[in-house]
């Protein structure tokens, strides 16, 4: 009898516990969205799996999701899954980035309601679990102003730039960045991060289209874009190609 009560009450305290629990999600207004299903054979394997993106929102904001998983079932089980902190607007896409037949998960997260700044992230399924893979790494850039309103970028080992930035004369002299042209002391471009980051096709196959801007003295002081194109190697990104497109302050 007494075995029969403890029992009784383990299970009335567990049930007890979990409707707390519950309360206490609903109270913070909580809840896991299915974001997003699709069905795959990932591996190869000639099974078919079925992809979820989930998202923990609030009732505060729709759009954003403070948590993100990943995951990849079959009709038995959950075979594997990720999560990572989340953001507005998520999205999810399927490519074989790398040429193995297999398609990865590429994901989109912005980190603001406008969609301004975003981040990426790469994820492939080999089966059993699921692994963040590298993107990109930004070119190494050195850059600097010059003396006459004048501003350079180095792309370590392949192509310098210079800029001509005489149309900012008035406003970079009422800043103090230079007094009648001389240049009051060193100071470096700002590289931004990746603006965007999208797949797209080069010669035939799929590779990562990479745009970021050159900003002057704030980020507002757009220079430059820098348009960039990546395909998968064995031990990581190669840079194909890049383009560097002068903005004009007047048409910013």
């Amino acid at each position: 009898m007494r075995k029969e009560l403890l029992f009784a009450f383990t299970a009335f305290f567990f049930m007890s516990l979990s409707a707390i629990t519950g309360a206490y999600a609903l109270e913070n207004g909580e809840q896991e969205k299915i974001l997003l299903e699709e069905q795959k054979d990932f591996n190869g394997d000639g099974k078919t799996e079925n992809m979820t993106l989930l998202g923990i929102s609030s009732e505060d904001e729709d759009n954003f999701f403070k948590k993100l998983t990943i995951q990849v079932s079959d009709e038995k089980e959950t075979k594997a899954d990720i999560t990572m902190d989340g953001g507005y607007n998520p999205n999810l896409e399927l490519y074989d980035l790398d040429g193995d037949k297999q398609e990865e998960m590429f994901l989109t997260i912005s980190d603001n309601e406008r969609n301004s700044r975003k981040r990426y992230q790469l994820f492939d399924f080999n089966g059993t679990e699921i692994k963040e893979v590298a993107i990109p790494e930004l070119p190494v850039m050195t850059s600097s102003f010059k003396d006459d309103y004048k501003a350079e970028l180095v792309i370590d080992g392949l192509k310098t730039y210079n800029f001509d930035l005489y149309e900012r004369k008035n406003t970079y002299e009422q800043l103090g960045l230079y007094q009648n042209g001389h240049l009051n002391e060193s100071t470096e471009l700002i590289i931004n991060p990746f603006t965007s980051l999208k797949p797209s096709r080069y010669k035939q196959k799929f590779s990562l289209e990479g745009k970021q801007i050159i900003s002057g003295i704030a980020a507002i002081d757009k220079i430059a874009y820098l348009e960039t194109v990546w395909t998968s190697k064995k031990d990581g990104w190669k840079l194909e190609k890049f383009k560097v497109k002068e903005i004009s302050s007047k048409t910013k």
